[in-house]
């Protein structure tokens, strides 16, 4: 994702037009376990909206019958709600991927800000189960993370649960200096989304 964008001159919205298991489905006339493709498609999702790109992307369903699943539609709902939280109309993120700071490796991350907004997810990378799932029986763990690019200032802070389509938890507030901005993000066991705003005080999320 991050190199699509830097292709694109001057910025414009990019996003990836084709994913999934198309050689799995096509070439090996194999379907995923529902539960395996959701999943799948949720982390698709998640960091491909994170790292830059415009939504989701486009996901061939790859399916008998040839339609996303009722899970997979949850995660859409989800991120739909998500994004509402963010100011689009002055949001002129760049990919931050390389540049997020973390202090665990245990998460992949996915990141992208301007100066005053943010979004970042993580995924869990080190428990997985005999489907090759993330271990929903892991212990969770809680990690800092350092947020690229943004100017001094008040930031709103909002960590998202990407299966309920629901804040985790209510809004903090933090403080950005010498261009990052440090968190703590709350234990988790799957993966997560972060969304941050600048702001001159904390409101609630309706």
């Amino acid at each position: 994702m991050r190199e699509a964008l830097e292709h694109l001159h001057p910025p414009k919205p990019f996003f990836d037009s084709e994913h999934g298991p198309i050689h799995n489905f096509k070439d090996l006339k194999k379907t995923l376990p529902n539960a395996f493709d959701e999943e799948y498609f949720r982390h698709m999702q998640w960091a491909h909206l994170a790292s830059g790109a415009a939504g989701g992307g486009m996901r061939w369903p790859n399916r008998h019958p040839h339609v996303l699943t009722p899970g997979m539609r949850v995660t859409q709902a989800s991120l739909a709600k998500f994004v509402q939280l963010l100011d689009w109309s002055r949001f002129k993120r760049r990919n931050r991927n390389q540049e997020l700071k973390i202090s665990s490796t245990t998460f992949a991350k996915f990141c992208c800000a301007d100066e005053e907004q943010a979004i970042v997810y993580l995924l869990r990378q080190d428990k997985r189960n005999k489907a090759k799932m993330v271990d929903q029986t892991a212990a969770p763990i809680a990690v800092s993370i350092s947020v690229p690019g943004l100017k001094r200032g008040q930031y709103q802070v909002y960590f998202w649960n990407t299966v309920a389509g629901q804040l985790l938890t209510q809004p903090i507030l933090a403080t950005s200096s010498d261009n990052y901005l440090t968190l703590d993000v709350p234990p988790t066991v799957a993966d997560i989304a972060i969304a941050i705003k600048k702001t001159n005080e904390l409101s609630s999320y309706q």
